[in-house]
C-alpha cells in the first residue's frame, strides 16, 4: 500500500511541475563570465523567460549543476566538456567563445622572448590540466631545451601571488589575473601567449578553442526555437567587448568583476573573446582535443568525441 501512495505522490509532483520561467546559463569566473557582461548589465528576456547567468568559481560546480539538470546552457573548458560527453552527459557544443587566455609571465628583465625560456624553470598550476599540457606542447613545438616545469602551486591565484612576491621568476598565468599583475608590478611582463596553432586547410590557424558554450539536449528538444535568439544575444555581448572595450571595462568594474578600470581595459583583449559557432570550427575543435588525447587520453575521457558533440543549427 505504501508503494501505491508513493507512486501517486510522484505522479502528483510530476504532473503539477511548472515549467521554469528562467533560462539558466552557468559560467565560470574569469573570461567566461566576462563574455556575458552586456547580458548581465542588461538582463535579457527570451520568449518571456528571463536569462539568468549563474557564475561559479570552480568548473566542478558547473559540472555538478549540469549533471543535476539545473542548467540549460553552460560554459566549460573544452577538455572538460569532451570528458563529460564521453561519460554520457547529455549536451552539445553550440559555440566557442574564448580562444586562449594563458600567458607566460616573467618578473625578470632578462627574460623577454620565448627563446629566453631555454634552461629556465617555469611554474604552472594543475599538473595534467590544460595549462600544463599546453605548456608541454609549447616547449616541444618551439624546440626549447632544459626547461623544468614546476608544479608547486595548485591554483592560478596562488601562482600569481608567488610571481608578484618574486618567489618564482616565470609562470603560466590565466586572465584576468595576468592583467592584474601587469598593473600591480611594472617588472612583470608577458613573455608570450601560450599559442596553439595547427596546419588546417593549407594554413596555420589558431585552434585554441579553450572554452565551449554548451546546450542541454532536453532544451534542444523542448525549446529549440529559442536557441538562435539566445546565441544572438550572447554573440552580441561578445562583440560588444571587442567593439566597445572602454564601456565593457567600465561594466566590469560596475559589476565587481575587477576593481580597477586599467586592469579591466588591459584584460579585455587578452581574454580573446570571439564567439564562433561550433559547426564552423569543428576541425579546430577536434584538433585541439587531439592534443590532449595524445598527451593524456584520460583528460578527455579516454577517446576523441564523435561529431555528434557539435550542435548543428537548422
Amino acid at each position: 500500500m505504501s508503494m501505491f501512495f508513493l507512486l501517486i505522490l510522484i505522479c502528483f509532483v510530476s504532473c503539477n511541475e511548472k515549467p521554469s520561467n528562467t533560462i539558466r546559463i552557468g559560467a565560470l569566473e574569469g573570461p567566461s563570465a566576462i563574455s556575458f557582461i552586456q547580458m548581465i548589465d542588461n538582463p535579457q528576456f527570451i520568449n518571456g523567460k528571463k536569462v539568468e547567468i549563474i557564475i561559479k568559481s570552480d568548473p566542478q560546480q558547473i559540472q555538478a549543476l549540469m549533471m543535476q539538470h539545473k542548467l540549460d546552457f553552460a560554459i566549460l573548458p573544452t577538455v572538460m566538456a569532451a570528458n563529460l560527453y564521453n561519460k554520457g552527459v547529455d549536451f552539445k557544443i553550440i559555440a566557442v567563445p574564448v580562444w586562449g587566455t594563458l600567458y607566460v609571465l616573467a618578473n625578470h628583465p632578462g627574460i623577454k622572448s620565448f627563446s629566453d625560456l631555454n634552461n629556465q624553470t617555469i611554474s604552472v598550476f594543475g599538473q595534467g590540466a590544460t595549462p600544463d599540457i599546453l605548456l608541454q606542447r609549447f616547449v616541444e613545438y618551439n624546440s626549447l631545451t632544459g626547461v623544468n616545469i614546476d608544479y608547486s602551486y595548485s591554483g592560478n591565484n596562488d601562482l600569481s601571488q608567488a610571481l608578484l612576491h618574486k618567489k618564482v621568476r616565470i609562470a603560466v598565468v590565466s586572465e584576468p589575473m595576468a592583467s592584474i599583475l601587469l598593473t600591480k608590478d611594472t617588472s612583470i611582463h608577458i613573455v608570450t601567449k601560450l599559442n596553439c596553432e595547427e596546419f588546417v586547410l593549407n594554413t596555420d590557424v589558431d585552434i585554441f578553442a579553450q572554452t565551449s558554450f554548451l546546450v542541454n539536449n532536453k532544451y534542444i528538444e523542448n525549446y529549440g526555437e529559442s536557441i538562435d535568439r539566445i546565441c544572438a544575444a550572447y554573440s552580441r555581448s561578445c562583440n560588444f567587448i571587442n567593439d566597445q572595450p572602454d564601456e565593457a571595462a567600465r561594466l566590469l568594474v560596475k559589476h565587481r568583476f575587477l576593481t580597477d578600470f586599467n586592469a579591466a581595459r588591459i584584460s579585455l583583449p587578452l581574454c580573446n573573446i570571439r564567439y564562433v559557432g561550433a559547426f564552423a570550427v569543428e576541425r579546430e575543435l577536434m584538433k585541439y582535443l587531439n592534443i590532449f588525447f595524445e598527451y593524456d587520453p584520460a583528460s578527455i575521457g579516454g577517446k576523441l568525441p564523435n561529431r555528434n558533440i557539435i550542435y548543428q543549427p537548422e
